[in-house]
């Protein structure tokens, strides 16, 4: 084998390795980036920062179950949020478990607009009961 293609040997096999690095590696690296301006359903206008979710989820017209009604859903890929605030336990997705909540507009709707809140547990990175790094903390008198 020359040296070229043990070089290349050396690349395929370093990326197979990058591709099976365990989901908490990755998790721990990842953060959310700019987004859009967005406005939502009363006409108030955002910036925003843009996190890859990894499972569809409920938006909820409120950050927290139960009793939350569901304004829309939000598929899986990079989607942007506003905002993210402390209140009821998330579901549990994938094992994670957190209490925040970040508001967003699904991709369909049912009410306002699909405005609302999806769980931290469908972001795919963050710490139990940690806010998702890189999305700004809501003011403490907003609720969407």
């Amino acid at each position: 084998m020359n040296l070229r293609h043990a070089l290349a040997a050396g690349a395929v096999l370093a990326a197979s390795l990058a591709l099976a690095t365990p989901a908490e590696a990755r998790q721990a690296s990842a953060s959310c980036w700019g987004g859009p301006t967005v406005t939502d359903y009363k006409g108030r206008t955002f910036s925003t920062s843009t996190c890859p979710t990894w499972i569809q989820t409920s938006v909820l017209d409120q950050a927290s179950l139960p009793g939350a009604e569901t304004t829309g859903v939000l598929f899986p890929g990079d989607n942007w949020m506003v905002c993210q605030r402390k209140s009821g336990e998330n579901p549990q997705y994938g094992g994670g478990r957190n209490n925040y909540w970040l508001y967003t507009q699904g991709d369909t709707s049912r009410i306002h607009g699909g405005w609302g809140w999806i769980p931290a547990t469908s972001v795919s990175y963050g710490g139990d009961y940690q806010a998702i790094p890189g999305v700004r903390i809501c003011p403490a008198d907003f609720y969407g």
